[in-house]
């Protein structure tokens, strides 16, 4: 078996993950399935560049997913924070509430990071 193909299987085990992990009733938006949080943290991620860290092998590649996407998933916790915070207060002229605002962090950066790990198998498996 060539690691092209495993590669290709790994990515879409944690694909699966992804999708199990947004509609799990944390992330999701109730009987619709997930929330637009989780997708459009999805196309931030990938807007910043998900899927370009290296590694060379299965267990390689894993760890440069999480290690090498430290400084993109600051940048997805600093994102959420100053934008639903803004948007709050412009829309409902109130200081948003503190477990809403961590739940906006926390979806942004499981998604960007799940979606990074995806990206990266599946990229070394096109290479």
């Amino acid at each position: 078996m060539n690691n092209k193909y495993l590669y290709m299987v790994v990515g879409a085990i944690i694909a699966a993950g992804w999708f199990y992990t947004g509609q799990s009733a944390y992330y999701s938006a109730g009987a619709t399935g997930m929330s637009d949080i989780w997708w459009y943290a999805m196309i931030v991620a990938v807007g910043l560049g998900a899927g370009s860290t290296g590694g060379d092998d299965v267990v390689s590649i894993f760890v440069e997913s999480i290690k090498g996407y430290i400084p993109t998933m600051i940048l997805l916790a600093i994102f959420p924070l100053v934008g639903h915070t803004v948007y709050t207060l412009v829309t409902t002229q109130a200081v948003p509430d503190v477990m809403g605002l961590l739940q906006v962090i926390v979806t942004f950066v499981v998604s960007g990071l799940l979606t990074n790990m995806t990206l990266s198998y599946l990229r070394k498996a096109n290479a």
